[in-house]
């Protein structure tokens, strides 16, 4: 018995002080409404204007953060004929590649891909009047294996953080 206990007390010290620069502690960050905050399109199954985030400045965010997984979570303009099955969402990365995303839910796809860059958004509808519009919420889950940064990180709209940050965005 004691030599288990040895090794258990020998395997915990391992972990503690060997393991640290390894470990992964995942975070949230809620970036918020796009910019502009709605999106809009004039023609069926056409692709609509850019939303934009850009997380290049971040502060909270070390600059190794990796993105796990991200959220996109959008209303619809229903008054203007638009349903959400007829509806496609896709989200992007900087360079331009992205995957199409369903309200509310998180994509993995994005696992590995830097936080700090900028995101866009766009869509297209197949049934609506005269015009249609989205206004998007982006939500990034991220981990940094090199500061090992611990808890969890949420930032909603209501922070005087998020809003200078916003500010920023809009003047670029």
């Amino acid at each position: 018995m004691k030599k288990l206990a040895s090794f258990f007390s020998i395997f915990t010290l391992f972990l503690v002080l060997i393991l640290p620069q390894n470990a992964k502690a995942e975070s949230t960050y809620s970036a918020g409404s796009s910019s502009p905050s709605t999106i809009y399109t004039y023609s069926l199954n056409t692709w609509s204007d850019y939303g934009y985030w850009d997380l290049r400045n971040i502060s909270s965010i070390p600059d190794t953060a990796v993105v796990t997984a991200a959220k996109l979570n959008w209303n619809i303009c229903t008054s203007c004929g638009m349903t959400y099955s007829t509806t496609s969402v896709a989200l992007f990365k900087q360079s331009g590649s992205g995957y199409y995303m369903d309200s509310g839910f998180y994509n993995y796809n994005f696992g590995g891909e830097p936080v700090k860059q900028r995101w866009f958004t766009r869509f297209q509808a197949s049934k609506f009047n005269s015009s249609a519009y989205i206004q998007p919420n982006l939500t990034i889950l991220w981990e940094d294996s090199t500061s090992a940064k611990s808890g969890v990180l949420m930032l909603n709209e209501s922070s005087d953080e998020i809003f200078t940050e916003k500010e920023e965005l809009i003047e670029e």
